[in-house]
């Protein structure tokens, strides 16, 4: 086995206080568009085995009356999941704040059946000794989508 050398040595160490610089920033002052040095609030919480866990998702009526799940990502409407949870208070508030899905649904994906019915739901999974025992939706915002 070889002892690393000197300058070995300090190219690592460079790399490392690089890393760990931009974590620092990133957690301290970052936004989620610094990604992967962004600050890690979607994961700093804990959740009690007694708790309850909340998901938000987006459910829409399309222009053929089908109900589906709007795909909270860069290919399905170009807004994620977290984008939604983050400002649902807002929407809660402005619902027509919703608009701006039809609109990224219809210029994404002309073709396919668009959204007249926009509807915010809050999955509520209830938990007993660390196990799902109970889940249910509460309706948190609805907007009828103009043309």
């Amino acid at each position: 086995m070889r002892r690393l050398s000197g300058r070995g040595l300090a190219w690592r160490a460079a790399v490392l206080a690089a890393g760990v610089g931009l974590a620092l920033y990133g957690s301290l002052v970052g936004t989620d568009d610094l990604w992967p040095f962004s600050p890690m609030t979607q994961f700093a919480f804990y959740v009690s085995p007694d708790g309850q866990i909340r998901a938000v998702y987006v459910a829409a009526v399309t222009t053929e009356g089908r109900q589906v799940r709007v795909p909270l990502n860069a290919s399905g409407v170009g807004v994620g999941r977290a984008e939604i949870e983050a400002q649902l208070s807002q929407i809660m508030r402005d619902p027509s704040l919703l608009q701006s899905l039809a609109v990224a649904q219809r210029r994404l994906h002309p073709h396919q059946p668009q959204y007249r019915r926009l509807v915010v739901h809050e999955q509520v999974t209830i938990l007993r000794g660390g196990r799902a025992v109970q889940t249910r939706d509460e309706t948190k915002a609805e907007w009828d989508v103009r043309p």
